[in-house]
C-alpha cells in the first residue's frame, strides 16, 4: 500500500485569488466564488426544487478542491430538505487541501464560518482511501475518495447530480477524456444531470457521444457560457438500482457487543426504530465485554484488498469512536516487529508516503524506545470499549435477559421472537450480531471460535504518565481505569475457563523494556476469558440468513466473524449491512466488496 496523493502546493495571493500551483489555475472566482458556486453546480443542476421533492438525493463530483460546492450543497439542503430526506455526496479528490490550508481559504469566503469549521473539524487525515463523514443533524452523508479521478471505475453507485469541477481541461487533462465521460454516465440515474464551468469542444462532444443530452448556458462573471447535461435514457440496471425499501422497522438486533451495537446506532442515524435484545442482563457481556480494545489499521506492503479496507474500517471506526466521545487521552500506539520480515516490512511501509499521524518511526519521548526497532501510530490506540457500546446504542431500547428460542412468522410478514420462557418480542426484521453462538443457527456458517484470555495488571505509578500502547503479537496498554490490559491468548475451543498458562503466557510476552521500566509484573492482577467469533481469512461478512441455509426466510440478517477486530471492523460492516438493506449504494471500491459478503466462503 502505497499513499499516492499528490500536495495540493495552496497560494492565495491578491492578484490570483485562490490558486493552485499544482494545477496552474484558481479554485474559484476570486472576486466571488459563492455565486460562482451556485450558478455553475447549485442552480445549472436546479437543486432547489429537486432538494423539496427528494426522499434521498446523491451528488457526486469530480474535484472536492476547497470544499466549497459541499458546503454551498449543504447550506441548501439544511434550507430545501424534506423531513428525514438524505443526502449522499461523493467526492474524488487527488490533492486534497490540509485542514490548515483550507482555514486560510475560509478567511476569504463570506457566510460560511459556521459551516467550513465543522467540515475542517471532521475532515480526515490525508491518505489514499475512501472517507466517511457525517453530519447527523441535516442527515447527510459526505463521503470523500481520495484517489485519482480514473478510480471511479472500481465504484459501482448512481447519482442524481454530477459536479464537473476538476481545473480547466488544459490544465487537469485527467479530468476530462472520453475513458471518465462513459463512467460519468453510466454512474447517473434516469433523469440525472450533470453541469461545468467549461464549454471546451472536446468536453462538449464527450458528454454528447456518452449519451447525455448536452446544453450551453448562461456562464457567470466574464465567462459567456457553461455546459449542463441530463440522461434521458432509461436503463434496467439502474432502475433497478435506484428502488429502496425503507420500511424495515422496527428492526430486533440480538446481540448488544460492538456488533449488535454498530448496528443500532447505524439504524438509529437514519431514524429507524430498533431495539437490541440479549440474553445477558447487561449489554457487551460476551467479546466486547473487555475493559478496552486497541484500533489500528492493519497495513500491507502490496494493495491488497484485505490491506485497504483495514485502513477504511480503521478510518471510520477511529473518527466513530472520537465523535462519540470514547478514546481515553492517548499518546497513540508503539508497533514492534515480531518477526525479521515484520521489520523489513515496517522499513518499506515508512517510505511510502503515509501521513505522520497514522504511521512514522519517530517519537519525541520516552528515551527508552531510543535502539528498539518499532514504528508508532499516533492516531492509533485504545477505546473504551464499555463506554463506546453505550454511546452507540443511546436512546435505543435494550431488553434483557432475553434469550431467543424460536422465530416465527405471521401472515402479515412480522417476526415473533420467542424465548425459552415464552416471552414474545415484535418485529419486523431481524439481525443476528450475537458472535460466536450465531454457529447455533447453522453448521454452513464460516465461523470458528476462538477462546481470549487478557490479563489486567494493576496500574503502576512508574509508568502512569506514559500514555502509550504496544502491540507486539500481544498488546500492553497504557493505565487506563488502575488497570494495564495485557494479551491476549488465542485457543481454538469455546472454554471459558481460566487457564494460568495464558495468565504466565501473557505476562511473559512483555518486552523486556516495559518489564524494567514497570520493574513489578508479579503484583495484584486479574483476567478476563471470553470467546470470540473468527473467519478463516480473519475477516468479517454479513448476508441473510436465507443465503445460508438455502431456505425461504425472509428478513432476516446476520453480521458476524469479527475475531478480535470488533472494535475495528464492526461499525463499517454494520454500515452497509444497513446500506444494502436499505437500496443506498455501498460506495465502496469493487475489489474490496467481496470482503464483506459471507459468500466468499460458499
Amino acid at each position: 500500500m502505497k499513499n499516492n496523493l499528490k500536495k495540493s502546493k495552496l497560494l492565495i495571493s491578491p492578484e490570483l485569488g485562490i490558486y493552485s500551483n499544482l494545477y496552474k489555475d484558481i479554485y474559484f472566482d476570486k472576486y466571488n466564488g459563492i455565486k460562482e458556486t451556485q450558478h455553475n453546480f447549485l442552480k445549472a443542476n436546479n437543486l432547489e426544487s429537486r432538494f423539496k421533492k427528494s426522499n434521498k438525493f446523491i451528488i457526486s463530483e469530480l474535484g472536492f478542491g476547497t470544499g466549497l460546492s459541499f458546503l454551498m450543497t449543504l447550506k441548501l439542503w439544511k434550507k430545501t430538505r424534506k423531513p428525514n430526506g438524505k443526502l449522499i455526496f461523493i467526492s474524488f479528490e487527488s490533492a486534497p487541501l490540509t485542514k490548515f490550508e483550507l482555514k486560510k481559504v475560509y478567511k476569504y469566503v463570506k457566510g460560511l464560518k459556521t459551516l467550513s469549521s465543522q467540515l475542517i473539524k471532521k475532515l480526515p487525515s490525508l491518505y489514499q482511501s475512501t472517507h466517511r463523514i457525517y453530519f447527523e443533524v441535516d442527515n447527510v452523508e459526505l463521503i470523500l475518495i481520495y484517489d485519482d479521478f480514473k478510480s471511479l471505475i472500481n465504484f459501482k453507485f448512481s447519482v442524481d447530480a454530477w459536479f464537473l469541477d476538476g481545473f480547466a481541461p488544459k490544465k487537469n487533462t485527467s479530468a476530462w477524456n472520453s475513458k471518465l465521460f462513459e463512467q460519468i454516465y453510466l454512474a447517473t440515474n434516469f433523469q440525472g444531470t450533470f453541469s461545468t464551468f467549461t464549454v471546451a469542444g472536446h468536453v462538449r462532444r464527450g458528454l454528447s457521444n456518452s449519451g447525455f443530452s448536452v446544453l450551453k448556458i448562461s456562464g457567470f462573471s466574464n465567462k459567456k457560457e457553461c455546459l449542463i447535461g441530463i440522461k434521458k435514457t432509461l436503463s434496467s440496471e439502474i432502475n433497478k438500482s435506484s428502488i429502496s425499501n425503507n420500511n424495515i422497522g422496527p428492526v430486533a438486533i440480538i446481540g448488544s457487543g460492538i456488533s449488535g451495537a454498530s448496528l443500532a446506532y447505524s439504524l438509529r442515524k437514519r431514524n429507524i426504530e430498533c431495539f437490541v435484545v440479549d440474553k445477558s442482563s447487561t449489554f457487551a457481556s460476551g467479546a466486547s465485554g473487555n475493559k478496552l480494545a486497541l484500533q489500528m489499521p492493519k497495513l500491507t506492503l502490496d494493495n491488497s484488498p484485505y490491506g485497504l479496507l483495514s485502513l477504511e474500517a480503521f478510518t471510520y471506526s477511529r473518527n466513530l469512536a472520537k465523535n462519540l466521545n470514547s478514546i481515553p487521552p492517548s499518546d497513540g500506539l508503539i508497533v514492534l516487529p515480531s518477526r525479521e520480515r515484520d521489520h523489513v516490512k515496517y522499513l518499506k511501509l515508512l517510505q511510502n508516503n503515509w501521513p505522520l499521524d497514522l504511521i512514522s518511526n519517530k517519537i519525541e519521548r520516552p528515551n527508552f524506545l531510543e535502539n528498539i526497532n518499532y514504528i508508532y501510530m499516533k492516531s492509533s490506540g485504545i477505546l473504551d470499549n464499555k463506554k463506546f457500546i453505550k454511546n452507540l446504542i443511546k436512546d435505543v431500547k435494550f431488553v434483557t435477559n432475553f434469550n431467543v428460542k424460536k422465530i416465527l412468522n405471521t401472515k402479515d410478514r412480522l417476526k415473533i421472537l420467542i424465548d425459552k420462557h415464552g416471552n414474545k418480542l415484535e418485529a419486523k426484521t431481524v439481525i443476528w450480531a450475537n458472535g460466536y453462538e450465531m454457529k447455533n443457527l447453522s453448521n454452513n456458517l464460516p465461523i470458528n471460535s476462538i477462546s481470549g484470555q487478557v490479563t489486567y495488571l494493576k496500574e503502576n505509578k512508574a509508568y502512569s504518565n506514559l500514555k502509550l500502547n504496544f502491540s507486539y503479537g500481544h498488546h500492553f496498554s497504557q493505565a487506563f481505569k488502575g488497570y494495564h490490559q495485557v494479551g491476549s491468548s488465542f485457543n481454538r475451543n469455546e472454554n471459558m475457563d481460566y487457564k494460568e498458562v495464558d495468565q504466565i503466557n501473557n505476562l511473559n510476552s512483555i518486552p523486556e523494556f516495559l518489564v524494567k521500566l514497570i520493574k513489578d509484573v508479579k503484583g495484584e492482577k486479574n483476567y478476563r476469558v471470553s470467546i470470540r467469533a473468527s473467519t478463516k481469512d480473519r475477516m468479517p461478512f454479513f448476508c441473510s440468513l436465507e443465503t445460508i441455509i438455502n431456505k425461504n426466510i425472509k428478513n432476516e440478517y446476520l453480521l458476524g466473524g469479527m475475531g478480535s477486530w470488533g472494535f475495528v471492523y464492526a461499525p463499517l460492516y454494520a454500515e452497509f449491512l444497513i446500506k444494502s438493506l436499505l437500496g443506498e449504494p455501498l460506495i465502496i471500491s469493487s475489489n474490496l466488496e467481496r470482503l464483506l459478503r459471507v459468500n466468499r466462503f460458499l
